[in-house]
């Protein structure tokens, strides 16, 4: 057979996967990313079909058609994989920018086609002396050297700096797909460059080559690693759906992000404000603001709008991430209060009735000298809010000590840890600043409570106000909570999982012992495509719903994606986890009543043991994996497949 015959074939067999595997993304239209991907692939087949269409032909006819199919794919891949990169890190293409952008594309493709009028795009000769086509001409034309080389370079380049530069906003544990994306685009642009720069033969395009010796790679990124089966703006839509303003600074103290609630409340223009020193964006705030960032500590600023508001600073932990450093100003309207406040300090009755009627407990403390002569704080009034805080009623808290309110406070606490808090407050007091701070309060018989202590001056006085926020608390860990579980099955999600496994593991004695078993569901994927996604989301809970039963409470069971689930199991030895792992096999084997329809959907395990196959969650997963792989390929094919059959041991 011919080799051009033969490279030819290879090349249209390629162009038609790529141009199946981009349909089937354009359709699904499922994911982040996924439509302009898919458009991205069916461009990239329509290069490949053209280089293997040069290679077949015999006249100078299907030669220009395989050339004009060439030209498509080097005119739009770089605008397409712009667009694409852009999506997938989260920005859209306008209309009106898509339609300009295009313009020299089109422009090339157009001139590609009748460049044997003018030779814009190429110079004769057209082939060799032998008769053979160039598929790459001795010379190019002024449109190719000076617009359209250097037009897609620029774009192309553009690209792949929004896909790295945007690796910061992707979760952590989908940086690996981002950055596999990046490097898999390595090899054709370098392939590019050389036959632009006229290395290799003349007489075959072989771009086109290295795209066809990508598409495995390429197939596994979108199948295998599904680096598009997620939204990198999860961050992003937490962070600006926030109800409290927040606003982040960098090492240098210049604004880098702020959620739509700051630009609001602020009255700050989100693209300003980049570009806006910190000062000048705070206005007289700015002294408060630089006070928090130096002092660590809370703070309270009017803005020029009038607002009141409370400042706290955080800094961002680069120990366990790799974002860059950098402060989290966050802070909470207190305007309304401050307003009454001012309002209630005009009247003393209405101060009192305020404060005996306000949910917050309220304790007024004045220095005194004590017996011998030491000066201490003692309380002279507490609202009926405090009494229900600090359980006792106020007239046993009026002339307690400070030292006194604070173990009430704290359940627990001991007189030099009360002693050291209350001198915190003095300290405050004393330069007329505000300490908060919170508290965890139990008492016995009763729920754990968290208190946020506020002491601020007063005059000569100092008062000290309880706030509940239990409930924030809660919200908090309920926010977690969501962040660390899978919402469909309500198991934990990956990054749950790979957290309580990795402290379960490390919190186990030296001679501990254990397993982790790998579940996938085999016929899950055919269920899924032939009743649709709702059956398929049904048989995932029942199918949790089975592991839990089957195993313990105290194993950890999670969901890394798909059909896969994975499970901790600690303290047992090599035959109980078998046993387990057989349980669970002939759990899972059972029929699944889903909408008036029994389905079978077995499962194949993996099981690794802790810590004869490995001694780290990466190792034992690794280990689990391959050996459910292992188990899934024996029953490839095999419909009357069960029991432990279905289980496969790590090596």
């Amino acid at each position: 057979m011919n080799l051009n015959v033969a490279i030819a074939g290879v090349l249209i067999f390629a162009a038609a996967c790529y141009a199946l595997l981009g349909l089937r993304l354009v359709v699904l239209r499922r994911d982040v990313g996924t439509v302009p991907i898919g458009v991205l692939f069916i461009v990239v087949g329509l290069w490949v079909v053209g280089g293997g269409i040069e290679l077949l032909s015999t006249t100078f006819l299907g030669f220009s058609i395989g050339r004009t199919g060439h030209f498509v794919g080097t005119a739009l891949v770089p605008i397409v994989a712009y667009v694409c990169f852009r999506e997938y890190t989260g920005t859209e293409t306008s209309a009106t920018r898509l339609a300009l952008l295009s313009f020299i594309p089109v422009a090339s493709i157009g001139l590609a086609a009748t460049n044997f009028h003018h030779e814009f795009m190429w110079y004769a000769p057209f082939a060799n002396e032998a008769g053979e086509f160039l598929t790459r001409p001795t010379d190019w034309g002024p449109w190719f050297l000076f617009v359209h080389l250097p037009y897609s370079y620029l774009l192309m380049g553009t690209a792949l700096f929004t896909l790295i530069s945007h690796s910061s906003a992707v979760a952590p544990a989908h940086r690996r797909g981002l950055f596999l994306l990046a490097a898999a685009c390595v090899l054709p642009i370098c392939a590019t460059v050389a036959y632009d720069l006229g290395v290799g033969p003349n007489t075959i395009s072989y771009v086109p080559l290295v795209f066809a010796a990508m598409l495995p790679v390429y197939a596994w990124l979108i199948v295998g690693e599904q680096i598009i089966e997620f939204t990198p703006l999860a961050y992003e839509t937490v962070f600006q759906n926030m109800q409290d303003p927040v606003v982040v600074i960098d090492d240098h103290r210049r604004v880098i992000g702020l959620n739509h609630t700051a630009e609001s409340m602020l009255s700050i223009d989100g693209a300003k404000a980049l570009r806006t020193p910190l000062e000048e964006l705070f206005g007289t705030g700015a002294h408060e603001v630089y006070e928090a960032l130096e002092t660590g500590e809370p703070q309270r600023l009017l803005t020029d709008t009038g607002r009141f508001l409370h400042v706290q600073v955080s800094k961002i932990d680069t120990h366990r991430t790799s974002a860059r450093g950098g402060q989290v100003l966050m802070f909470r309207d207190v305007s309304d209060v401050e307003r009454a406040q001012s309002e209630v300090r005009k009247s003393e009755k209405l101060l009192r009735t305020l404060i005996d009627h306000s949910v917050n407990g309220v304790v007024r403390f004045r220095w005194s000298d004590d017996s011998v002569g030491e000066r201490k704080l003692r309380s002279i009034f507490a609202n009926p809010a405090a009494g229900k805080f600090l359980g006792s009623g106020v007239d046993d808290i009026v002339d307690c000590s400070a030292t006194q309110i604070m173990r009430l406070a704290v359940t627990g606490m001991g007189d030099q840890e009360a002693t050291s808090l209350v001198d915190r407050f003095a300290t405050s007091a004393a330069s007329s600043e505000v300490l908060d701070v919170e508290v965890r309060q139990r008492s016995a018989g009763m729920p754990l409570r968290w208190l946020r202590v506020i002491c601020e001056p007063v005059g000569d006085d100092i008062a000290a106000t309880f706030i509940d926020i239990t409930d924030r608390k809660a919200k908090e860990r309920h926010m977690n909570s969501i962040a660390m579980s899978d919402p469909l099955t309500g198991v934990l999600n990956r990054r749950g999982f790979e957290r309580r496994a990795s402290k379960r593991l490390s919190q186990s004695d030296d001679d501990a012992t254990g397993a982790l078993l790998f579940i996938d569901l085999n016929e899950f994927k055919g269920v899924n495509d032939r009743f649709g996604h709702e059956v398929g989301d049904q048989l995932l809970k029942i199918s949790a719903e089975r592991l839990r039963t089957s195993l313990r409470t105290r194993d950890i069971i999670g969901r890394p994606g798909g059909d896969e689930f994975v499970a901790l199991v600690p303290d047992v030895d090599q035959e109980t986890a078998e046993e387990l792992a057989r349980r669970l096999t002939s759990a899972l084997e059972a029929p699944y009543n889903i909408a008036g329809r029994e389905l079978v959907c077995v499962a194949s395990i993996g099981l690794a043991l802790y810590p004869d196959n490995a001694n780290t969650l990466t190792g034992l997963l690794r280990e689990a994996d391959q050996a459910m792989y292992r188990a899934k390929a024996r029953s490839r094919g095999v419909n009357d497949i069960s029991g432990s059959d279905l289980l496969e041991k790590a090596m």
